[in-house]
C-alpha cells in the first residue's frame, strides 16, 4: 500500500517547464498531433476558465515577444514524445516558432463556463479526427481518440483517481498536528533527494533572474536604501517568479500544480530557514515538505486553481508553518496563519504573469513577518471577520468568498462573518 507522504510527492512535486497552464495545453495538443495525419485545419481546445485565465500572458521557455495558451498550443504541435515528456513539453521549441507561428491563426479556445477541476481537451481536425483530454491535474492525461476510437487510455486512471481523491480526503481531515505527525512518520532519504534537486532547480531559475530574465523586480528591489538580508529572501523569490513567468529555458519542482509556488516555497522556506536557525540541512528539507503539504492542505480547500492568489493563499502559510515547526512553535502555527490570512483579505489571481514577481515579492516578506510577530507573542483576537479560531474553518470560508454564493462578494462576505463562530 502506498504511503500517504510518498503518494503526495509522487502527484504534487513533480517538474514542469513553463507556466503549467500552457504547458498542459501544450501536453495535450501534442498529445493528439502524435497521432494526426496529414495537413492541420484547425485546433479546437475546449478549456477551463482558470487554467485559460492562468495562462492567457505569461511566457513560454526559450521564446521571446509570443506568450500564451494560443503560442503553446501551436508549439505543441510540433513538440515529440509528449507522454514521456510531459509538462516539459514546451522545453527546447524555440526552432518550432516559425512553424507554430504558420498555424497559429487555426488554434481556437472554447472556454467552458461549468467550475471543474483542469480541463483541457485538444481537437485536431486534419485528415483524421483526433480528441486528447487532460483533466483533473495538469499533466493527468486520460485518453485519446481518433476517428471516435480509443487509441490511448490511462488504465490505471480509475483507481488513481481513487487515490488521489482519497488522499485529499485523507489530508482534508487533519489538522496541522496531524499533518506534523505524518511528515514525522514518513519523511524519508528519497523525499530529501527530491527537494534537494527541487531546490537547485528552481535556485537555477532564480539566478536567470537575476541575471536579466524577466522584469528584474528583485534586482530593482535590492537598491532600496535600506534592503536587509530578509528582504533579499524576498528578492530570491521574485527573481525566480519573474524569470518563470518570462520563460526561464529550465524546469522548475511545482508545488500541486504551481511552478510559482514550487518555486516559493523551495527558495523561501530554505533562505529564511538558514537565516533564523542554525540546522542541517536535512532538518531544512524536511521542514520545506510541511511547507509543500500546508500549501496543498489549502488548495483542497480553496481550489487547485483559484480567484485568489496561491502564493498568499498556499504558499507563504506554508513557509510560515515550515518556520514555525523549525522554531518548535507548532502550537502558534494555526494562529498565525490566520492572522496571515486576515492581514491580506481579497489578494485575486489575475492570471500567470510577470507581475506575480511582485505578489512574490510581497507574499514573502508577509510570511517572514508573521513569523518575527509570532515570536515576539503576537497574540490577536479571534474570530474575527471571516478569520476562524480554526484554520480548517478560516479555510471553508476562504473557499466561499473565492466563490460567492450571492449576487454580491459583499453578501457573501456578510453571511460568512454573520456564521463565523468558534
Amino acid at each position: 500500500m502506498t504511503k500517504l507522504l510518498d503518494l503526495f510527492a509522487e502527484k504534487e512535486l513533480v517538474l514542469a517547464q513553463g507556466c503549467t497552464e500552457p504547458g498542459a495545453v501544450a501536453f495535450a495538443v501534442a498529445a493528439a498531433a502524435e497521432h494526426s495525419q496529414g495537413e492541420v485545419k484547425k485546433i479546437r481546445i475546449k478549456i477551463d476558465g482558470f487554467v485559460y485565465k492562468n495562462g492567457m500572458s505569461t511566457g513560454l521557455p526559450g521564446i521571446n515577444k509570443y506568450y500564451g495558451n494560443k503560442t503553446a498550443a501551436a508549439l505543441g504541435y510540433f513538440a515529440d514524445k509528449p507522454l514521456e515528456r510531459k509538462l516539459t513539453i514546451l522545453a527546447d521549441l524555440e526552432d518550432k516558432l516559425d512553424q507554430a507561428l504558420e498555424i497559429i491563426d487555426r488554434v481556437e479556445f472554447e472556454v467552458l463556463e461549468a467550475e471543474m477541476p483542469v480541463y483541457v481537451e485538444a481537437f485536431i481536425e486534419a485528415k483524421n479526427q483526433v480528441r486528447a483530454l487532460i483533466k483533473g491535474n495538469h499533466d493527468d492525461l486520460r485518453e485519446i481518440e481518433v476517428d471516435g476510437r480509443i487509441v490511448y487510455q490511462n488504465h490505471s486512471e480509475g483507481s488513481s483517481d481513487q487515490q488521489l481523491e482519497k488522499m485529499d480526503a485523507d489530508l482534508k481531515e487533519m489538522d496541522i498536528y496531524q499533518l506534523i505527525e505524518l511528515l514525522e512518520k514518513e519523511f524519508t532519504a528519497k523525499h530529501l533527494q527530491l527537494l534537494k534537486d527541487g531546490f537547485k532547480l528552481n535556485s537555477r531559475i532564480a539566478r536567470a533572474g537575476r541575471e536579466g530574465v524577466g522584469s528584474g523586480v528583485g534586482e530593482k528591489y535590492r537598491k532600496r536604501a535600506d534592503f536587509s538580508e530578509l528582504n533579499e529572501i524576498a528578492a530570491r523569490a521574485a527573481d525566480g517568479t519573474g524569470a518563470r513567468m518570462a520563460g526561464a529555458a529550465s524546469p522548475a519542482l511545482a508545488s500541486s500544480g504551481s511552478g510559482n509556488q514550487g518555486i516559493f516555497i523551495s527558495l523561501v522556506t530554505y533562505h529564511s530557514a538558514q537565516h533564523y536557525f542554525d540546522l542541517p540541512e536535512k532538518e531544512i528539507f524536511k521542514a520545506t515538505m510541511l511547507a509543500h503539504l500546508v500549501g496543498h492542505y489549502a488548495k483542497i480547500y480553496v481550489g487547485r486553481l483559484s480567484a485568489l492568489c496561491g502564493l498568499f493563499y498556499a504558499a507563504a502559510p506554508g513557509v510560515l508553518a515550515a518556520l514555525l515547526y523549525l522554531a518548535g512553535k507548532e502550537d502558534k502555527i494555526e494562529e498565525a496563519i490566520n492572522n496571515l490570512i486576515s492581514d491580506t483579505s481579497g489578494v485575486y489571481c489575475d492570471g500567470a504573469k510577470g507581475s506575480c514577481a511582485l505578489k512574490s515579492l510581497t507574499a514573502a516578506e508577509l510570511a517572514l513577518r508573521h513569523f518575527d510577530l509570532v515570536m515576539q507573542g503576537l497574540d490577536c483576537h479571534l474570530p474575527s471577520g471571516f478569520i476562524n479560531c480554526s484554520l480548517k474553518k478560516t479555510f471553508e470560508n476562504l473557499a466561499a468568498i473565492s466563490r460567492p454564493s450571492e449576487n454580491t462578494v459583499n453578501n457573501t462576505l456578510f453571511k460568512v462573518v454573520e456564521d463565523n463562530a468558534c
